[in-house]
């Protein structure tokens, strides 16, 4: 019986090696390097595209935006120095808009890959 104790113990010992390690040293799916928002904001007589952007990583970050409106693309660029925020904003003027369709696409300048990329559908008369 002291034997089966004894594998058990150590069976243990090794389960928790395996679950410390795996904790500690494989890092996690979440991109934690950046945190990004965006929305959409109507006012009286146009809609504003808001995205805030908080560089949290140990570099500066050159970043490229993308709004698309009913087929038209209006591109833009910025770099992000190391732990600043910053917020792009793109105004939608009625006139602009016949369908209504709004894409908005970021990414990290070099990447194929966006960080973020959202659609929306602006109802208007």
């Amino acid at each position: 019986m002291s034997r089966l104790r004894s594998v058990f113990i150590v069976s243990l010992v090794i389960l928790a090696a395996i679950f410390i390690s795996t904790m500690l040293f494989i890092p996690s799916g979440k991109n934690l390097e950046e945190s990004n928002r965006v929305q959409i904001i109507e006012g009286d007589e146009e809609w504003i595209l808001q995205c805030d952007i908080t560089n949290n990583q140990g570099r500066a970050i050159d970043y490229a935006f993308s709004v698309t409106v009913d087929d038209v693309v209006h591109q833009d660029s910025t770099t992000v120095e190391q732990g600043q925020t910053y917020t792009f904003i793109h105004h939608i003027y009625p006139g602009q808009l016949v369908a209504g369709e709004v894409t908005f696409t970021l990414r990290e300048k070099g990447k194929a890959e966006p960080i973020e990329q959202v659609a929306y559908n602006i109802e208007f008369n």
